[in-house]
């Protein structure tokens, strides 16, 4: 599992080009699914034109609705 986390994180890592032009929010919302806040990586890779508070937003909604893990 946790090797899914890992290369997933590298995954959505290499894609931060393409993440400045969506929605913080949106944004927020798909890596509150995964469980994965990159608030940080996001800030320093888009700059001034990220908006931070709105990604939390996102990511609190969704990350709040996540299934409990399961056999850990």
């Amino acid at each position: 599992m946790r090797l899914a986390i890992v290369c997933l994180c590298a995954l959505l890592a290499g894609c931060a080009g393409n993440d400045c032009a969506r929605s913080p929010f949106e944004l927020g919302q798909r890596d509150g699914m995964l469980g994965a806040n990159q608030t940080e990586r996001l800030a320093a890779s888009c700059g001034g034109s990220f908006d931070a508070a709105r990604y939390v937003e996102g990511y609190r909604e969704t990350f709040s609705r996540r299934p409990p893990p399961v056999g850990d």
